[in-house]
């Protein structure tokens, strides 16, 4: 069996499933597969919460079968993403602080910043907006520095979104910038749709409707092409406010 499809059974699988999987796969069961965890753990907390938790809890596995400590990390890093798709901020933030602090002692300076995405989020989330750009801006540092483009442009997104919801626009909308342009380089169309998005709305909170509304269109018509119904609902909804705001009421209703 592939690890990839090893990691994937043992995700849907139930309790006693998973302890026969692993019985019948020993061979497997090291820190590939841990890493291979982690990464459906980490692929699914935000569009399926049961599946990242299920990742969680076959990482814990893999703790009590192998003595190794990067496994330990990776589990300690799932805990956290498990603990804050089930609201559990504060406890999110404990294990995520152990997982970086492992993660760095084994000299995994990149791994261990990615752990700090989860953390701006548990920190967003409690209304620690200082804490959460300082983590924001450290993890960003460190994926500058290894030249990691997909991760240097989310967290730019991240930063971009707390600064919005602290009514800091210029700022918002310079980290929106940022992470644009990287994303264009990346060819990110999905990604391209949600940064649209959310300049357009930082900058319709500063009253400026020229800018935005065009920035809106071109989202929701981009959201259209790749298919991202929930995006494309939200760019709607923002275009029908936007209208409802300026008077064009009929407008407003077709959004709407």
């Amino acid at each position: 069996m592939e690890l990839a499809q090893l990691a994937a059974q043992l995700v849907t699988a139930k309790a006693v499933e998973r302890t026969v999987l692993l019985n019948e796969h020993t061979t497997l069961v090291d820190v590939h597969l841990a890493r291979e965890l982690k990464d459906l753990c980490l692929a699914a907390w935000m569009s399926d919460p049961m599946r990242a938790t299920a990742a969680a809890t076959v990482v814990e596995m893999l703790v009590e079968r192998v003595d190794d400590p990067e496994i330990r990390a990776l589990a300690a890093w799932t805990a956290g993403i498990a603990a804050l798709v089930n609201g559990q901020m504060e406890p999110a933030l404990k294990v995520l602080d152990t997982a970086h602090a492992q993660l760095v002692a084994l000299g995994q300076a990149h791994t261990a910043a990615a752990t700090q995405v989860s953390k701006l989020i548990a920190l967003a989330m409690l209304g620690r907006y200082d804490e959460a750009l300082q983590t924001g801006r450290h993890a960003r540092d460190v994926f500058v520095a290894h030249g990691d483009l997909q991760a240097t442009a989310q967290i730019e997104q991240n930063l971009g979104n707390i600064y919005a919801r602290r009514e800091q626009y210029n700022a918002a909308i310079a980290a929106f910038t940022s992470a644009r342009e990287r994303y264009v380089m990346l060819d990110d169309r999905r990604r391209l749709v949600q940064i649209d998005n959310c300049m357009a709305t930082a900058l319709a909170a500063q009253h400026n409707f020229r800018a935005a509304a065009p920035l809106y269109k071109e989202a929701l018509t981009n959201a259209v092409a790749e298919g991202l119904e929930v995006t494309q609902a939200e760019i709607e909804c923002n275009l029908g406010c936007l209208a409802l705001f300026q008077g064009r009421y009929d407008d407003a209703l077709q959004y709407l």
